[in-house]
């Protein structure tokens, strides 16, 4: 029986983000909405990054860095039993378990907020994605962008009743305020619904100063990739390759060298981390049988890029990208 999935590109992401709850969630599965902040930072201190999640999972316990964490199934949107996790690299601090605490989620057609001890909200209005956290953190998050790689997509794949369903925008446009300063930067978002146990994946996502995205995702099962997606938008141009490598090099960071190929190119290049933050989960399956993952996160940059014509051999020119940020996961164990 072969998996059934779909991908599309064109979608109304005001009605479709906060949808899902509008039935229960099935045993085991997990449910989030997640964040990534990158905030332009000037050149004496490392690019600022902010991640926040708000998530749900219909397990009657699991533990996540050391929190013990509850879930009821979700029934009612308007108030269900969930979590929020964010963490904050300043600069040159990395400020663990910023928020990490069990909470009432609400939620409505467009938004969804916590009763955490630091509030929290996300709102969409159209284009603009609104998101606080406290009075410290204010981001409005704006879909921009006439390329479809820009746009809101949605992908879904299901085998024998179990998968999962992603909606994504690889980039947006971020201003707002930290602690009422003004800043800058981009944003990468991902809704995330899964029905199956997670696998131990590598993940990227990286903005460069002149629009261009450069993506990858690689899960694994007992060492073995089960799913290869790399893209590489050069602000024009997307390109897209199915095969596709991560190499982990072990050092105080860790450092990853990924490679991609299609018919007609090849990429390499080199993920840099300069800061970590990690969630460690915990859960024992009937109660006997220990379930556990470690989710890294690295911010990061990379260097090295290279884009080369298969049949010439030569380098393609890639001009005018400027500096990058961006985010990079390796995550470890299987949770069921």
């Amino acid at each position: 029986m072969k998996a059934k999935s779909k991908s599309s590109e064109v979608m109304d992401f005001e009605k479709e983000i906060f949808n899902v709850l509008n039935k229960p969630l099935k045993k085991g599965a997990w449910l989030w909405w997640f964040w990534l902040f990158y905030i332009k930072t000037p050149k004496s201190k490392k690019p600022r990054q902010l991640m926040i999640l708000w998530s749900s999972k219909n397990n009657p316990l699991i533990n996540c860095n050391g929190v013990d964490v509850t879930c009821r199934q979700a029934t009612d949107k308007s108030k269900f039993d969930g979590t929020v996790a964010a963490w904050y690299f300043d600069g040159k601090k990395m400020h663990h378990n910023l928020i990490m605490e069990q909470c009432n989620l609400r939620a409505s057609d467009n938004k969804i907020s916590s009763d955490t001890k630091i509030p929290t909200f996300y709102q969409v209005n159209k284009t603009n994605n609104l998101i606080e956290i406290g009075d410290d953190f204010k981001f409005i998050a704006k879909r921009k962008g006439d390329h479809s790689f820009l746009k809101p997509i949605q992908s879904h794949i299901e085998y024998l009743g179990k998968g999962y369903s992603i909606i994504r925008v690889n980039r947006m446009d971020l201003t707002g305020t930290i602690k009422n300063e003004k800043i800058a930067g981009t944003a990468y978002f991902q809704r995330v619904y899964v029905n199956s146990p997670t696998a131990p994946w590598y993940w990227g996502s990286f903005h460069f100063d002149n629009g261009g995205v450069l993506v990858y995702f690689n899960p694994r099962i007992a060492g073995k990739s089960i799913k290869k997606q790399l893209y590489f938008f050069d602000s024009k141009k997307l390109y897209k390759f199915k095969k596709m490598g991560v190499k982990r090099i072990e050092g105080k960071l860790p450092v990853f060298e990924v490679s991609g190929e299609s018919d007609k190119e090849k990429i390499n290049f080199r993920v840099n981390p300069y800061s970590h933050s990690s969630w460690t989960f915990k859960r024992k399956v009937l109660k006997i049988l220990p379930s556990n993952m470690i989710y890294n996160e690295y911010p990061s940059t990379i260097s090295d890029l290279c884009l080369t014509d298969k049949k010439s051999g030569k380098d393609i020119l890639i001009k005018g990208l400027g500096n990058n940020m961006g985010n990079s996961e390796h995550a470890t164990g299987v949770l069921l």
